[in-house]
């Protein structure tokens, strides 16, 4: 119980680090109670959709916990880092009375028990009160009902609070290893010799320099959707490993020129800073980079799943040109079912008005065969592995090529046009500017004009082609012009068209998506039934979900910005006070101190800010080439997003500096 008096007593007395150790631990523990209570509902919150989007959100919402948990585990460590190097002093006074590193680890084993206590309780009363809150929200975007017992339930409870105690079990033995291999008294002595200047670490500022411009150089030069994905996380570890490197010594180069520029440097507030700052780069130059790197997280975070969000309406009129899609039987299946066209056409439209919706357009669009192809100049071949798998993605002028007749085109766009011999129409997504093509070694074919591409769902990553040919003999021939190889295949797919009807549709969501459901289930001639209703509130469910999630961790990391920003204030203005007190008694007035402390704060807490939002404009055009990938391709749209987060960050921001910075003005007065 004597440990626990102490301990009680030593948070009393310096609560001004323990407090907001606590608040933060307190903070982690509610967020996990939020992802773990999310974790076990998700089956109840994607209830509306099928087993495998339950199962799939489930799997996404522990991935979620984990990453949260990661992000406690390093949040409290630097916490924890921070309370035993503020209290060096205190140890060691405690040392000299006689406590001997056994009493020293009980103590402070006592001292995080209780911070254990403390936390863990609040933390998950408050979780279940904030997770109900979190679920009346998510439940809002998916349209779940009210009745689920979200964050209610006991488990996620109990897991977030063993979490929470093993990361304080990992605290007691970090701080015994500590106290094991340091003696406070002598650190106590090192603290007071004061500080050496630091040299120019130059392999490090290489180092710097060339991560920094290669994760720069990879955002900016890779143009590609599928090259920019696989090369998104090298450019994060490199623009990380950048980061670091040049807070640490880049920093102290560029202080050490100013201070070779005597005209800027022999003024009083740039003197004090720029001395200042040479020495205290050092310590301070990971502290900042970390800030700069957990500002950019949040930034990028939120602003990729509100454009997400955002996204809905793009991503579904990509995947889902039309209302409503299904394959029609071919000739052969028709025969086995005793559907014809016209009988289907006629039940699908009996259906839809059983479930009141209207068929306002109908296109059939039937294509022989649908093959990846490269367009290399005039020359058009068939894409090899090698094609998919260039540096920078997908190799220029790949694209997914749907091959139809000109009896099928005129069908589909209702038009009469005719092709001569050797004639061939070309249209595709992605611009295609070919007066001729040439199928291997065949006769070249002239492009008569612009093939219309009714309904074609656009494959962003490599784009779609459409090639319509004058008769099934001329697709035949071209295709076959690829080589010997290809022959059977050939002859096997042109023989076996898909015949695709598309269907415009007016009627409300919820009429469409029972219409989808009866074409599917009924025995129509009909398969692979796709509705756009359906799909939208599927990806509407998935992108909120996304949302939810980044916004957590958006906290989370904006928590972390906090704590880190809060502990340097009040480092700062401890290791500050004792200075300024010599500088106001040999003649600096407190105008001129109030000055110096303003330069000094402003270099070290708003140049990470200034940084993040170039790393973040920098990613920016690099994301939106990922984003593609989801079939989102409105630039302005995501700009405009990046833009309100940077801004609405940066106000946050500023309220974290000016309510900590008072913190450091009260440590030095």
């Amino acid at each position: 119980m004597f440990y626990f008096r102490l301990a009680a007593t030593n948070l009393r007395a310096h609560k001004r680090i323990f407090v907001p150790f606590l608040l933060a631990m307190t903070l982690l523990a509610i967020m996990n109670v939020i992802m773990l209570s999310v974790h076990a509902d998700a089956g109840a919150i994607f209830g509306n959709n099928g087993v495998g989007v339950q199962a799939a959100a489930t799997e996404m919402f522990k991935y979620g916990a984990i990453v949260m948990v990661i992000l406690g585990v390093i949040l409290a460590w630097y916490a924890n880092g921070f309370l035993l190097k503020q209290r060096t002093k205190q140890l060691a006074l405690y040392n000299v009375i006689g406590f001997g590193k056994r009493e020293l680890r009980l103590m402070v084993e006592a001292e995080l028990a209780l911070c254990a206590a403390i936390s863990i309780s609040l933390g998950v009363l408050l979780g279940i009160a904030f997770s109900r809150l979190s679920y009346l929200v998510l439940g809002k975007m998916l349209g779940v009902p009210g009745h689920v017992a979200f964050g209610l339930d006991a488990v996620p409870l109990l897991q977030a609070a063993g979490i929470i105690a093993l990361i304080y079990l990992l605290l007691v033995l970090l701080d015994a290893n500590w106290l094991r291999k340091h003696r406070p008294l002598e650190m106590l002595r090192a603290a007071s010799a004061g500080e050496r200047e630091p040299k120019t670490r130059w392999l490090l500022l290489i180092i710097g320099l060339v991560a920094l411009s290669a994760g720069y150089a990879a955002a900016i030069g890779i143009t590609d959707p599928l090259g920019a994905l696989q090369w998104f996380f090298i450019a994060v570890v490199l623009v990380i490993i950048g980061t670091y490197a040049l807070f640490i010594a880049g920093s102290v180069f560029i202080f050490k020129l100013l201070r070779k520029n005597k005209r800027y440097y022999y003024q009083p507030a740039h003197f004090i800073n720029v001395a200042n700052m040479i020495h205290r780069m050092r310590q301070n130059g990971a502290g900042l980079a970390s800030i700069t790197i957990l500002a950019t997280m949040t930034l990028v975070t939120i602003a990729t799943t509100i454009t997400l969000y955002c996204g809905v309406p793009q991503i579904v009129a990509a995947t889902d040109p039309a209302d409503l899609s299904y394959l029609r039987a071919t000739s052969a299946e028709t025969k086995k079912s005793a559907i014809t066209p016209a009988q289907n056409q006629a039940q699908v439209a009996a259906l839809a008005a059983k479930h009141h919706v209207k068929i306002v357009k109908r296109t059939v669009a039937t294509i022989s065969a649908s093959v990846p192809l490269r367009f290399v100049g005039n020359r058009v071949r068939l894409a090899s592995d090698q094609d998919y798998s260039g540096l920078f993605g997908p190799k220029p002028g790949l694209m997914s090529s749907d091959l139809m007749t000109l009896a099928h085109y005129n069908q589909m766009t209702g038009r009469h046009l005719q092709l001569v011999k050797n004639e061939i129409l070309l249209g595709g997504t992605r611009p295609l500017k070919q007066t001729t093509l040439q199928f291997g070694r065949a006769e070249p074919l002239r492009v008569r004009g612009t093939a219309k591409m009714a309904y074609q769902p656009n494959a962003a990553a490599m784009g779609n082609a459409l090639l319509v040919f004058k008769d099934e003999a001329a697709m035949t021939h071209a295709v076959r012009a690829f080589g010997s190889k290809v022959a059977h295949f050939a002859a096997a797919t042109l023989a076996a068209p898909q015949t695709t009807v598309y269907l415009q549709l007016k009627g409300t969501d919820q009429h469409q998506i029972a219409l989808t459901h009866a074409i599917d289930r009924t025995k129509l001639g009909a398969m692979n039934v796709r509705g756009a209703a359906d799909n939208r509130r599927t990806v509407l469910h998935w992108m909120s979900a996304f949302l939810f999630m980044g916004i957590l961790l958006g906290i989370m990391f904006i928590l972390a910005t906090a704590l880190i920003l809060y502990y340097k204030q009040v480092s700062e203005g401890l290791a500050d006070a004792k200075r300024y007190r010599i500088l106001q008694q040999v003649g600096l007035s407190e105008r001129e101190v109030k000055q110096t402390i303003n330069s000094q704060l402003l270099t070290l807490f708003y140049i990470p800010l200034i940084v993040a939002g170039v790393h973040t404009a920098i990613a920016a055009p690099f994301i939106q080439r990922v984003l593609t990938l989801f079939q989102i391709f409105n630039w302005g749209q995501f700009a405009g997003i990046v833009a309100a987060t940077l801004a609405v960050f940066a106000v946050l921001y500023v309220i974290m500096y000016k309510a900590t910075a008072q913190v450091y003005f009260r440590i030095v007065k």
